[in-house]
């Protein structure tokens, strides 16, 4: 590495450090306040059974993203590591109850965690929130009645929306402190991300329908709200989990998903940034 170019990374990294304590302090200035977690990671969870919807399987599933960063980092073995994905598109927590049964009949030694991802808006929805803090009470009692470690993955505001993001992070926070559970700040590495870099687009369009359908000028419509997560969405979900999962930054993780390495190591960055941050 040159040093023209080994000094800007170092600047570079200098830069989202002190822009991610500038947002986070911004942050922590709004009301309502980003709410701090009580449970801090402690261990590495090498087999977990990730819970949730499209924002867990868009991009070929965020546990193959995780997956490929810890083989990636030369610390995946046959029979010590397993990830593994149960999705339902537009899944409500509630909705996995009964499956979520079946999947922890396995036999021991098979998960030590779950991680509950619940739709898009359930936490913060005023006709849905109740409904979704029952679901995941008893989601977690289920977890911990298998002897196995629930996780929340907290998930973010759709775009552009960063109010939204605060309290969705502030929902999944002060749940899992009411029941004494790890919390991964997903959310808040996006909320964090969509400020610093623009650039950097983390969510997919989805389409509606079609106008001038039967002309030659066919146009795709798409929804107002931009929720789902693009490659770099995924990648940095991804790495936020290998954040708090293993409590290690994945800066100079060579897998990058395909995205440009730049683009790549901004999001490493970031993530442990974040992540070291919330935990702290």
């Amino acid at each position: 590495m040159s040093a023209h170019l080994a000094r800007s990374r170092c600047a570079l990294f200098v830069l989202i450090t002190l822009c991610s304590m500038l947002v986070l302090e911004t942050a922590q200035a709004q009301k309502p306040s980003l709410i701090q977690p009580t449970v801090k990671p402690t261990s590495d969870v090498n087999k977990a059974l990730f819970v949730g919807n499209s924002f867990s399987f868009y991009n070929n599933g965020v546990h193959n993203q995780l997956g490929s960063l810890v083989r990636a980092s030369g610390e995946w073995k046959v029979g010590k590591n397993r990830l593994r994905l149960s999705t339902l598109s537009g899944g409500h927590i509630y909705e996995h109850l009964d499956n979520l049964d079946f999947l922890l009949a396995k036999p021991q030694g098979t998960w030590q965690a779950v991680v509950l991802q619940g739709h898009s808006n359930e936490p913060i929805n005023t006709k849905k929130q109740g409904r979704f803090q029952k679901a995941i009470k008893l989601a977690v009692k289920q977890v911990q009645n298998a002897n196995l470690k629930p996780i929340l993955l907290m998930t973010w505001g759709y775009k552009g929306k960063s109010d939204m993001g605060i309290e969705l992070a502030n929902a999944y926070t002060s749940l899992a402190n009411e029941l004494n559970i790890l919390v991964v700040p997903v959310g808040v590495a996006f909320w964090v991300a969509e400020q610093q870099f623009e650039q950097i687009d983390l969510f997919v369009s989805d389409v509606l329908g079609v106008t001038n359908k039967a002309a030659d000028n066919a146009k795709l419509t798409y929804r107002e709200d931009l929720k789902h997560p693009s490659n770099a969405g995924t990648y940095l979900m991804a790495c936020v989990l290998y954040s708090a999962l293993y409590q290690k930054s994945p800066e100079g993780n060579i897998f990058t998903a395909g995205l440009d390495e730049d683009i790549a190591l901004k999001l490493q960055k970031l993530s442990w940034i974040v992540t070291s941050g919330f935990y702290k």
